[in-house]
This record gives C-alpha cells, structure tokens and sequence, in this order.
C-alpha cells in the first residue's frame, strides 16, 4: 500500500495562522489533522525564528534556534518530517545545514521575502551548493509576498538550478496565479526543479491554478516533478482544507500510481525513503 505523505506544512510551539482553533500551528494538531484524512505523514518546517509565528513561551526559553526545538519534538511523532529553516544569508548558514542534516532533518526550507535575500545573488551560492551535496530537497516559496518581486521572480531560479543542476528544489506556489508562466518556464527548463502544488486549489486566488495550467502541467511537466504541500496552518479550516485537496487531485483523472506520486511518492524519492 502506498503512503499519503504530504508536504509544505509550518509548525511552531504556540498557536498561529489562519484558523480560531487555539492547537492550529502546533505539531499535536496535525498528527490529527492528518489522522483524520488518512494521511501517513508529512514533511513539517521549523518556525521562523524572527517573525513570532508559532515561536514563544517555554519552547524559545528552552532552545535558542527553533530547528532544535523542531528536532527534539519530532522524537514524539515518527510520521512526520522535519526541514530546518534556514537564511541562506547568515554567516554560518552552509555549515548549520550540514549540522541540522546530520542530527536528523531532511530538507530545507527558504522564503525569500521573510528572509529578505536576492535568490540569484551570487553570495548565496556556497549554501546552495552545501543542499546539493547533501543531496537534500530546498523547499522555496515562490509567488508575491510583498518585498521587490526582482529578488524572487521564479525565474531567478534558472540561475540558481542552472549553477546547482544536482540540487533539488521545490517551487512553492508555482509563483502563484500572476507568475505561474514563468515558474513553468524554469520547471521546462530544469529537471532538477519540481512543482510545489501549494494553496493552488482556489481557496487563496493569489495562488489558484486553473484548470487549463493544470492541463498544462501534467501534460508538460509530468505527476513525476509534482509534490502536494498543505501549508498547514495558514487555512482558515484546516482539516477542512486537506480534505479538499485530497479530492481536488483525486478528481484530476490520473492513474492511481501518478495520483500517488503527487500525494507521497515523489517527496519521499527527494528525501530518501520509500513509499510503502
């Protein structure tokens, strides 16, 4: 039996996002969430360490860096997947990937506005080239999100796959519905680059993807560069919206095996682990 094993899920200590439920954010709240659409797991991201969300009370008292926290919690759930949230701009950022890696997280996640970097700048090319040799997924969000769209158009990721054609990375939000041309330029341009279908099903219209782009996608970039994220917990229903968008891609016609590809297989392929 093959897993459902989705991706692109934020998590802190404390409660944040877009629901009232006061456990939203927090990993307890979506071991349910998950338990309750039948999922088998997922890859969740350490909180952003300056901007507060999910970040606070005893969990910032106990640790200084929140991919800490992150690993010490997910001793607790053996279904889940942590990725380090990293600036690729810090001083260290290269050398606390490797360390992050080897005490036990699979991936990396990067938000360019939050992190307020220059995707193709130059400087950053040693921490991409430490994901690349560690052979594990950068998640990168992709899509406006205020800042100047010039530091992280999806197009910028041409560079950075074209230098890095060994790195694995995963655009978020396919740019979003204003820049998902471009984001499917660099997918048709890189096989290193894979489809990050998040919030792409029409609850957030910034990210909605027609069903003439999806068309296009599978037809163009194939079920096999294109991996489901939840991004739990920013939904005003959470539970509700999983469930939604398990029955969006289900509806889509594919074969059980391509469905399954998108909804597991190919995000547990990226970070190593088997999907039965």
């Amino acid at each position: 039996m093959m897993k459902v094993f989705i991706s692109h899920c934020h998590t802190g200590a404390t409660h944040f996002g877009l629901s009232a439920n006061p456990q939203d954010g927090t990993l307890p709240r979506l071991a349910e969430i998950l338990q309750a659409n039948e999922v088998d797991g997922a890859v969740v991201f350490a909180p952003f360490e300056h901007e507060n969300l999910g970040w606070g009370g005893q969990a910032a008292q106990t640790f200084a860096d929140p991919n800490d926290w992150l690993l010490a919690e997910l001793q607790d759930y053996p279904h889940l997947r942590g990725f380090a949230t990293i600036n690729p701009a810090q001083r260290d950022a290269a050398q606390r990937l490797a360390q992050l890696i080897r005490a036990g997280l699979k991936g990396v996640k990067v938000h360019p506005p939050v992190h307020g970097i220059a995707v193709n700048d130059p400087s950053l090319d040693e921490f991409w080239a430490a994901a690349e040799e560690l052979n594990v997924p950068l998640h990168i969000h992709t899509g406006t999100h205020g800042g100047l769209l010039n530091t992280y158009r999806p197009m910028l990721l041409d560079e950075v796959a074209q230098r890095h054609p060994c790195l694995k990375i995963i655009m978020d939000h396919l740019g979003g519905y204003a820049l998902f041309d471009e984001a499917l330029a660099v997918l048709h341009n890189n096989r290193n680059v894979y489809a990050g279908l998040t919030q792409c099903s029409g609850r957030a219209n910034v990210y909605r993807i027609t069903w003439q782009r999806i068309d296009v996608l599978l037809d163009t970039v194939g079920p096999d560069r294109i991996i489901y994220g939840l991004d739990y917990p920013w939904n005003p229903d959470n539970q509700a919206a999983l469930a939604e968008d398990l029955a969006w891609i289900r509806s889509w016609g594919l074969s059980r095996e391509d469905t399954a590809k998108i909804l597991g297989g190919n995000i547990l392929r990226l970070i190593g682990e088997p999907n039965d």
